[in-house]
């Protein structure tokens, strides 16, 4: 027993030696011993860089993307406050980038920023894997998987402040690094760097905090477990952290003396400041400011492993473990990965629980995508560490089969090489936004949709934020005043923004916007407004009103009782009932609206889902058929009226702008046959309509002409049933469809084939 345990001690021991004989190995071979500098730059490393911004360059979002891309660029542009908590230093780099670059537009000035931004976050990834390894596949293979992912890739080449943030947290990985490889004595100096840091980066996405608090921690107690801080030097620590949170002085000074046309907020006071940097109006930890939605740990933990294999492969989860799991073989660095991980551990556990978004709904692609954005930033651990994997592994297999070292180090090169081609290959048809000018055309088209020296009222980011950059970026429609639904509800929109509105009248000069008009407790006037007060005022001083999209505020439908929203080409008109079309005027208006029915704005199958692109494409391919639904409704009123035959000659022109709108949006699919490009809601409308005057015909014995809109009513009722979600309910609205289709081809046996019934 005593001679067993002899021999294991031994056999641990070589081990260790083995290990220890290994790294030496490694270090001196296979790599090129270079003279270090600050961030032990190497010729390979000049290549990656060189490939990172001609990569991302290249793919540059030509103009305004989606997203908060938009109130980026306003913000950068005239030195403005972006919605919190602000990103002053962004805000402040992209101002002064602006200035200095001449030439592009400002949203294409301000993408080019961060694609370069972008390409050095990953060239941080590639020089802290090989200060880690000095194992060059390692560090090929971490930075390309991180930096030509989709999610990465995309969120790097346009105005976002995601490159920033995954830039300052491989900086603050880098100094782990440096921090654990200084001497004792040097370490308070390197820990007071890391501080400035940590406030820059809170300048900018506060989810850095996550980490700042786990490296922030580390590295005070391994000081003071070393005796190797002085008080003078923690308080020159804390000082250092608080000179990194200057960029937050841009929020007052915009506030005083930008004039920006569009901001955030009221920053001329500590407290509105605090709020801002808070995220008091966005719920401060949490996503959204919704109360009554918790976050679901195991959910959202769940979304993010099948996000991050999706986007960095099997491979890389699988090379992230292993280096967990094999680094006890490699002593000086099980501290660096250890700290790697309570980062991530940290961030991905808090984050999980505090992402209030139900991402069960109908719109769960679309929240999906917001949840992975904040992915991102623990992709960027994830990457080091299967760097850190795959050279573990490679040191293990050398020990053991050590005439292989050679061949293997060249292997896995290779292999590297081409797993960051595979990802580019992958993703570059996705993320080339050179030529996507899409969002810059819709907040064209948005802006056209109203008349001269008008009020365009808009709600939601892909409404407000298009159209707000063409208005104050680009000078485009400088007539018409936006106003934000959304922010005209905080008191400080009408002190900071309204005085920069042509048009836009604030009701009785009350303060803010409210459901239902309120007074204060011992105050006669009313101090807040809705939207009949807006509409009556505006009515009054003759101004046009347009809102966009066709919804209002949930909770204040008053001004319904006297007013009606009437489609137009994308915004609607408010008209007060008074003064309502006639059903003919209206067609006659409707007939001259033009709508781009291009397949690169209304096909949706040409965009992911959560994307801005597929949501301006469905609202242009729904704006397309508003006007004949709504002609249509307004024809149903009289519950008769498709019956009577003087209305024959309003109902074919009805007709004809549903054929218009369908014709438009249809294409051929793959198989060769006829798709409507979007909803299946509007087969059912177009049929309805097509029913009524086939009804009409009919019931006069003129059977050509109904049997004429017969085959249409059948072809569009059809393809609604077999496109619907549930074609087989037994609700009354499909029982009445299949009831009209089983009389008609009782009356038409030969309607989807005879050829007389031909209707184009």
């Amino acid at each position: 027993m005593k001679n067993s345990r002899l021999k294991s001690t031994k056999k641990a021991s070589n081990l260790k030696e083995g290990h220890e004989k290994t790294d030496k190995l490694l270090l001196k071979e296979h790599v090129e011993e270079e003279k270090e500098c600050f961030f032990d730059l190497t010729w390979h490393s000049y290549i990656g860089l060189f490939l990172f911004i001609s990569v991302y360059v290249k793919c540059t979002s030509a103009s305004i993307p989606g997203g908060d891309s938009g109130d980026f660029i306003l913000a950068a542009q005239h030195f403005g406050v972006a919605h919190p908590p602000g990103y002053p230093l962004f805000v402040t780099c992209g101002y002064l980038w602006m200035k200095v670059l001449p030439f592009g537009n400002p949203a294409y000035k301000l993408n080019l920023l961060t694609s370069i931004i972008g390409a050095l976050a990953a060239f941080i990834i590639y020089i802290i894997t090989y200060k880690i390894t000095k194992f060059v596949p390692s560090a090929v293979y971490a930075s390309a998987v991180f930096a030509f992912s989709h999610l990465i890739w995309f969120h790097s080449i346009c105005a976002e402040i995601f490159a920033l943030n995954n830039l300052f947290c491989g900086l603050l990985l880098y100094w782990v690094v440096k921090f654990q490889q200084a001497e004792v004595g040097m370490r308070a100096r390197v820990a007071m760097e890391a501080s400035f840091l940590s406030g820059l980066s809170m300048c900018n996405q506060h989810t850095s905090a996550l980490f700042i608090g786990v490296i922030g921690s580390w590295m005070f107690l391994s000081l003071l477990r070393d005796k190797a801080i002085t008080l003078q030097q923690f308080w020159y620590t804390g000082a250092a952290f608080c000179l990194g949170l200057l960029p937050y002085l841009q929020l007052p000074i915009s506030s005083y003396f930008s004039g920006a046309p569009s901001t955030w907020g009221d920053h001329r006071s500590f407290l509105g400041i605090w709020k801002h940097f808070l995220r008091d109006e966005y719920g401060t930890f949490r996503l959204t400011a919704e109360d009554d939605v918790s976050g679901d740990i195991a959910g959202n933990l769940r979304l993010y492993v099948q996000d991050l294999v999706n986007e960095m492969g099997a491979l890389t989860f699988l090379l992230s473990v292993l280096s967990l799991v094999l680094v006890r073989y490699f002593q000086h660095l099980k501290t660096t990965v250890y700290v790697y991980v309570a980062s991530l551990m940290v961030y991905i556990l808090f984050f999980c629980n505090q992402a209030n978004m139900d991402v069960s709904g109908d719109d769960r692609e679309l929240k999906k995508g917001v949840l992975e954005r904040f992915w991102m930033q623990s992709n960027v651990v994830i990457s080091i560490l299967s760097g850190c994997g795959l050279w573990f592994t490679y040191s293990l297999i050398c020990q053991r089969y050590e005439k292989f070292r050679n061949a293997l180090y060249y292997i896995l090169l290779a292999t590297a090489v081409a797993i960051g081609a595979h990802q580019i290959g992958r993703n570059f048809g996705s993320c080339d936004m050179s030529n996507n000018f899409i969002v810059r055309d819709f907040g064209r088209k948005l802006l056209d949709s109203a008349p001269n020296n008008s009020v365009l009222m808009l709600e939601g980011d892909l409404a407000s934020i298009p159209a707000t950059y063409m208005r104050y970026s680009e000078g485009y429609r400088s007539d018409v005043d936006l106003v934000d639904q959304e922010l005209m509800g905080f008191p400080w929109y009408k002190p900071m923004v309204g005085p920069r509105f042509n048009h836009f009248i604030f009701p009785y000069d009350r303060e803010v916007y409210f459901k239902k008009v309120e007074r204060r407790r011992g105050e006669k006037e009313p101090f807040s407004y809705n939207f009949q007060d807006i509409f009556d005022v505006h009515r009054k001083a003759g101004v046009p009103v347009y809102v966009f999209p066709r919804s209002l505020k949930s909770g204040d439908e008053g001004w319904e009782q006297k007013y009606e929203l009437i489609p137009g080409a994308l915004a609607h008109e408010v008209r007060h009932k008074e003064d309502l079309y006639s059903l003919n005027q209206y067609l006659d208006i409707a007939y001259k609206l033009e709508f781009d029915s291009s397949v690169e704005n209304c096909d949706t199958s040409l965009y992911p889902v959560r994307s801005f692109e597929y949501s301006i494409a469905e609202t242009c391919g729904h704006s397309a058929f508003a006007q004949a639904e709504y002609a249509h409704i307004k024809l149903a009123e009289d519950g008769s009226a498709h019956l009577k035959v003087e209305n024959r000659p309003v109902m074919i022109r009805i007709f004809e702008l549903y054929k218009r709108a369908y014709n438009a949006l249809t294409v051929k699919s793959e198989d060769g046959e006829p798709k409507l490009m979007f909803s299946t809601a509007h087969h059912e409308t177009y049929g309805i309509m097509s029913y009524f005057l086939y009804q009409n015909y009919f019931q006069t014995n003129e059977i050509l002409e109904a049997g004429k809109y017969a085959k249409v009513m059948t072809v569009q009722l059809e393809t609604f049933l077999r496109q619907s979600s549930n074609p087989n309910s037994a609700s009354n609205d499909y029982s009445s469809i299949r009831n009209v289709l089983a009389v008609a081809k009782k009356k038409f046996p030969g309607l989807m084939t005879d050829e007389k019934f031909e209707f184009t």
